[in-house]
This record gives C-alpha cells, structure tokens and sequence, in this order.
C-alpha cells in the first residue's frame, strides 16, 4: 500500500517528467506500438523504487536510464510473447462482462468504421520510414507541436512539415481509392 506522500511525490515526478520520456522511448523504440508498455514500466518502476525508499532522490536522468534498460529489456526478452487459450471459459465471462458495459445509445457501425479508418491510417504509415511513423505519433497521438518535433528528432522544421504533409496527401490519395492502390 502506498503512502500519500510517497503517491504525491510520484505524481509530481510523472508530470515533471513525462513528456520528455514519452519523447526519448519515441525516438529510441523501433516499433511506435511499444511506446505505451515501455513508458508503463519505466513508471512503474519508479514507482516500485519510491515505494521501497521513499528518501531516494529520483531524478530525470534517472528516469531516463531506467527508460534506456526498459527499452533494451524490452526488446531483448518480452518482444510480444503473449500466449492466449482460445479454451478459457474465464475470457468468455470477460467478454460478456464487457459488451454490459456498453452503453445503450453506442452507434457499433460509426464505431467500427472509425476504428477501421484508425487501423487503416497506421497500417499505412507503418510502411513508410521510421521517421514519418514517429512524427505522425507525436503529432496527432502526443500533441506535439512542430517545433519540439524537429528538437527531440533533431530534424528542421522545414522537414518536419514536409513529412507531415506530403504524407498526408499521399495517405488522402490511398483512403479515396480505398487502400488499392500501393502508394
């Protein structure tokens, strides 16, 4: 159990720190789809750390080394190792306790076609350079703007708006054909 002022002092670091992490995990991950685990264990273990010592003085740099490890363990023992039994009478329970909980006035059809249209998009994007799938999850994932874009990339401006929209027009081509052609 966590004490509230070991809860505060976490709280605190996490919003002093977070962005900058999120950027670093960006720039260092090589699949963006990793980037939400990889930040939850860094702090997570932070957390773990506070909670065992709360005296310890943790700072960016530290959060920062404790990403770098996460990252490199990340990718060296737990790359996407998830063994799912298609015999589990407990998922099936979860699946109904979930479709519960769905509201009454959910729209399904607009649902899916926007989840659709979502998958679709990144789909699209992971085919294109690393950089491209980056500046597009900072951008419209992360709310970055432009110019910390082109600082934590340490790429121009110039360059960070000539992917952006080049990318978007070429991406506006491929949803009006339907995803047919190879763009």
């Amino acid at each position: 159990m966590l004490d509230q002022e070991t809860l505060k002092t976490f709280e605190e670091l996490y919003e002093e720190t977070y962005e900058e992490i999120l950027r670093y995990v960006v720039c260092k991950s090589s699949n963006i789809e990793d980037v939400k685990d990889i930040v939850q264990t860094v702090y997570l273990e932070v957390l773990k750390k506070l909670k065992k010592d709360a005296s310890f003085k943790i700072t960016k740099q530290y959060i920062i080394g404790i990403a770098k490890n996460k990252i490199n363990s990340y990718y060296r023992f737990n790359y996407k190792a998830k063994i799912i039994s298609l015999f589990s009478n407990k998922k099936d329970e979860e699946k109904i306790e979930i479709l519960d909980t769905i509201p009454d006035e959910f729209d399904l059809q607009s649902y899916l076609i926007n989840k659709n249209n979502i998958e679709i998009i990144w789909n699209f994007l992971k085919n294109k350079k690393a950089i491209i799938y980056k500046i597009f999850y900072l951008y419209y994932y992360s709310n970055f703007k432009i110019k910390d874009i082109a600082k934590t990339l340490n790429i121009s401006e110039a360059n960070v708006k000539n992917y952006l929209y080049r990318t978007l027009k070429e991406l506006a081509s491929f949803m009006k054909y339907g995803g047919e052609n190879d763009v």
